[in-house]
């Protein structure tokens, strides 16, 4: 058995830091540590992997029991670090489900006013309606139904409990509540040569383990690229959404999770941080977490003119760009428009592992 840390709270409060440092306060205990995130992965993977981090992404459908998310987890650590964003709506609800303790993620300066910012963070987010019709009420009751620690960042000098100073330094590690856990994944191995850049679902680190990451050095990237003395190159995805590649080597296998570098297509909501468009909030928030927990991964999870319609698709990733599929192959290329993690692109068949 392993132990895992949940990490949960809205955008901005300090989940990420707070979750690197605590990585590092257990690997001196001697406990090899994992850092998971849910599909918030496209934007921080990065900081995690700058930082020397074991990352992976858990898909959505993982929130369906704690059997399934046993499944997905990968063996072979001590600790799980795992954050959730939004715990108080659909997804984020079904994953806190799982779990008996959680570390509830709080700036310092909000401690006496957070649930009335919780309130007004979620109105901005998923618009008025999720909260007039009791949605984030329903959920906040949820969530409270739990062991809660409060951790709180951003404290100036030590306070009592778990928190996070202004320097970044991690306090009082002890009082982090966990549960238990049984990882049951294991990731096949390929001696194969693999380039990447940008921002990409680091489990291809557990699958090729010499791959070479260029960071966001995309000039230093396209020198090899164009070389084609590699089996696989991962182009990763990055902020700026006019970046455009003119070279399309016909050799090696490309997995591209940018495909706007080679396809014009329009912006989503999504590309500026939201999950939908707040003038259309027409889906019930208690159906959507219903049918994440008890229909099959693929069955639509929102209304058509909702904000959940991105993830309505066999993987449950969010759809980043609405006028192009969520997976589509040209010759050698497999464009991932969205964070479709490398297990289901084998099972799949659009990438072998030899």
């Amino acid at each position: 058995m392993s132990t895992i840390y949940i990490l949960a709270s809205i955008p901005g409060q300090g989940k990420t830091t707070t979750s690197v440092l605590l990585s590092k306060y257990l690997e001196k205990e001697g406990k090899k540590t994992a850092c998971l995130q849910t599909e918030k992965g496209f934007f921080d993977v990065h900081t995690y992997l700058e930082a020397g981090r074991y990352h992976y992404s858990i898909p959505l459908e993982a929130a369906k029991s704690r059997e399934f998310f046993e499944k997905w987890l990968p063996a072979g650590y001590d600790a799980y670090i795992l954050e959730i964003t939004f715990p108080y709506s659909p997804p984020g609800s079904a994953f806190i489900d799982l779990f008996e303790n959680v570390n509830e993620i709080v700036s310092f300066e909000l401690k006496n006013k957070w649930e009335e910012h919780l309130r007004q963070k979620v109105s901005d987010h998923w618009g008025p309606l999720s909260d007039s019709t009791g949605h984030f009420s329903e959920f906040l009751k949820l969530f409270n139904d739990r062991n809660i620690k409060r951790v709180h960042t951003k404290t100036r000098g030590r306070i009592d409990g778990p928190f996070v100073d202004d320097n970044f330094s991690l306090g009082n590690p002890g009082d982090f509540v966990c549960d238990s856990i049984s990882p049951r994944y294991t990731f096949p191995k390929s001696d194969k040569e693999a380039i990447a850049v940008g921002a990409f679902p680091a489990e291809y680190w557990d699958i090729y383990p010499d791959l070479k990451w260029y960071g966001f050095d995309y000039a230093s990237f396209m020198q090899r690229f164009r070389k084609e003395d590699y089996d696989l190159a991962v182009i990763g995805a990055c902020m700026n959404r006019n970046l455009k590649f003119n070279d399309r080597p016909a050799g090696p296998d490309i997995i591209c999770y940018q495909p706007s570098v080679y396809h014009d297509l329009k912006r989503s909501a999504y590309d500026h941080g939201g999950v939908g468009d707040h003038r259309k909030v027409t889906d019930d928030f208690m159906e959507v977490n219903r049918r994440i927990k008890k229909e099959p991964a693929g069955t639509p999870i929102g209304k058509e003119n909702g904000v959940f319609r991105g993830y309505n698709n066999k993987y449950w990733t969010y759809r980043k760009h609405h006028d192009f599929d969520i997976i589509k192959k040209e010759g050698n290329i497999v464009f991932c428009n969205g964070w479709i993690l490398p297990q289901y692109l084998i099972r799949d068949g659009y990438l072998e592992v030899e």
